[in-house]
Order: C-alpha cells, then structure tokens, then sequence
C-alpha cells in the first residue's frame, strides 16, 4: 500500500515508474520462480536464511522466524505487487478529486490530505481485492510449501 500511495503521489516520476516496474514484475513472475532465486540468494548463496524445513515455535522465536520469513516474502509478493497497482489507480483518481483541489487551496499538507482525506476512499477497492486474493494465497501455500519442503496445510489441502 505504502509503494503505491508513492506512485500516485509522484505520478509520472522516476519512482512511479519505479513502482509500476517492480509491480508488473512481481505479478508477471511465476511464484515458485520467486521461491528459488530466495533460496539461491538468501540461503545458498549468502547463507543467511534456512532454505528446506519448519522449526516449530519451541525451538524459539527467532529461529521459528527465520524459517518463516522466505516462505512468506514468496507466498507475498505477488500479492504485494497487485495492492501496489490497484492502490497506486484507485489513489490517483482520488487525488484528483475536488475535494482534495479544495484542501490544498486553503493551505493543508500533502501528509494530512492524504492520512485524513484519501485514506478512507483509496481503502474500498482495497478491502475487495484482499478478501478475493485470499483463495490465490491458498492455492499458493501448496506452491511455496513444496519449494521450501514444509509439511503444513497445503500438503494437506492436496
């Protein structure tokens, strides 16, 4: 949401185009594609990162962490990728409004126009689009438990 609020913010900038790069990449890019480069960066090639298993939650909280934070960027990404356009739309057409021309005329600052004034507006197709990308997100938990080989609820979805 943050990186899509920016795009609309700078409309036709270097960081909009920025923003609608990594946004078409991020959808366009298959999610199991994402789990591996993770995995060849973040655990082979760095050795930062677990890269197969689960550690359960009595092995402790950063270890549990550790295990979890690959699998969830790729379960993310391109559900982070859609927010960020369907926000970056639905913010430009907001800001555009008279409302907005309005506030600016009599002197308030672009952070409180858009906390106070578009925040609210911008929210309603986003709260349509989490509620559907919740089905995608499951059917990605079969994906990204394979890659990572963790036995969880999308072995026992299959």
């Amino acid at each position: 949401m943050p990186l899509g609020l920016l795009a609309a913010h700078r409309a036709g900038s270097i960081a909009d185009r920025a923003v609608l790069l990594f946004c078409v990449v991020g959808m366009s890019v298959p999610a199991f594609l994402i789990g591996y480069l993770l995995i060849f960066t973040f655990g082979v090639h760095l050795g930062l990162m677990p890269v197969q298993g689960f550690a359960g939650i009595d092995k402790g909280i950063p270890e549990f962490a550790r295990h979890l934070l690959l699998p969830a960027i790729m379960l993310g990404f391109a559900q982070m990728a859609f927010i960020g356009r369907i926000t970056r739309a639905s913010a430009i057409e907001v800001l555009n409004e008279d409302f907005v021309r309005v506030a600016r005329a009599k002197g308030l600052d672009e952070i409180s126009i858009v906390v106070r004034h578009c925040l609210r507006l911008v929210a309603v197709p986003l709260v349509t689009v989490v509620g559907t990308s919740f089905a995608s997100m499951l059917g990605g938990v079969v994906i990204t438990e394979t890659v990572f080989a963790i036995p969880g609820v999308g072995r026992l979805l299959v």
